[in-house]
């Protein structure tokens, strides 16, 4: 063998010196597993959330342009949906209208999108 200097070696040389203990990699990967479940399991139920979201503005759009009215939206404005007793629905400039049953308020976007408006 040649040579080296034996303090600069990783390991021990004689009986005597002390004892090599590897790391715990099981407790690593364990902790490190967890952590990784737990930001996908996270970003999943943000997904989920979002996905809802999308679903619920998706369907609100639907009953709206399958709405009857007689005007042309306009961006920015503010309109009401009602359900009729035959169980159709109208959009309405009128806020309050006693005679139908008030569904939510929506506002017509640059987007073509209907939006709910949230109660003030």
């Amino acid at each position: 063998m040649p040579e080296t200097n034996k303090a600069l070696l990783p390991y021990g040389t004689t009986s005597s010196s002390p004892s090599i203990v590897l790391p715990d990699t099981a407790l690593f990967l364990s902790e490190r597993g967890s952590l990784t479940r737990n930001y996908f399991e996270g970003a999943l139920e943000s997904l989920n959330k979002e996905y809802e979201a999308l679903k619920k503005l998706a369907d609100i759009n639907q009953i709206a342009y399958n709405a009857s009215y007689n005007f042309v939206p306009r961006v920015g404005q503010t309109y009401h949906l009602y359900r009729k007793p035959d169980d159709s629905f109208m959009l309405s400039m009128i806020e309050d209208w006693s005679a139908y049953e008030f569904v939510v308020s929506l506002e017509y976007t640059a987007d073509s999108v209907w939006k709910e408006v949230l109660a003030r």
